[in-house]
């Protein structure tokens, strides 16, 4: 039996939320292949590091301190065309306010053509937070307070779906995850709503 000599990467599928709709974080490959592609903005290992070690120095020399997990691991022989490399993919949070440049970010449901099997990892990853939403992800998107209307625009991001109000409201108390702040929304044109914050 033949054995591959196989380099191994890490993935991250930098998500963001701009005009209350899911965007990715790529770059413009330039280089073969796939030379003028977007890709996700992924490395190899290199000598000594964990997958976590490469994913936080990538992650850390671009938007400081995030929330990140490890997803899933794509291991197709043929995703790469030079070599065998197996990919560790990770979901990362990001909020818009730690983006430099807006050119980077892509509307989710927009995507066409990526680089390697990038778009198969986009998806994959979407499914995953659609299924997965935790709390360390939901304040990534979050100010300290807010009223539950707006966490309720957060979860339609993320899950990719409308909620009744009501039905939101009873869902998200029943949860446990939010502290009623005693406090009411100010200087706004509607009717002020409860101010809620997560507990510990």
């Amino acid at each position: 039996m033949k054995y591959d000599q196989v380099k191994v990467g890490v993935d991250p599928v930098i998500f963001t939320i701009f005009r209350n709709r899911l965007h990715v974080y790529l770059n413009k490959r330039e280089k073969d292949p796939f030379i003028g592609l977007l890709e996700l903005p992924g490395g190899l290992l290199v000598e000594n590091e964990s997958a976590n070690d490469t994913i936080k120095r990538k992650l850390l020399e671009q938007f400081g301190d995030v929330y990140f997990k490890q997803f899933h691991t794509f291991t197709n022989p043929k995703r790469d065309p030079r070599f065998r490399v197996i990919s560790i993919g990770f979901i990362a949070l990001v909020p818009m306010e730690q983006i430099k440049n807006k050119d980077d970010i892509h509307e989710v449901q927009n995507l066409s053509r990526l680089a390697f099997d990038h778009l198969e990892i986009i998806k994959k990853a979407r499914e995953e937070i659609k299924q997965n939403i935790s709390t360390n992800a939901l304040k990534k998107f979050m100010p300290d307070k807010f009223p539950l209307n707006k966490l309720q625009e957060v979860y339609e991001v993320l899950e990719n779906k409308k909620y009744d109000n009501r039905n939101f409201r009873k869902k998200i108390l029943s949860l446990d995850i939010l502290e009623d702040t005693k406090e009411m929304e100010k200087k706004v044109s509607h009717r002020p709503a409860k101010l809620f914050k997560f507990n510990n």
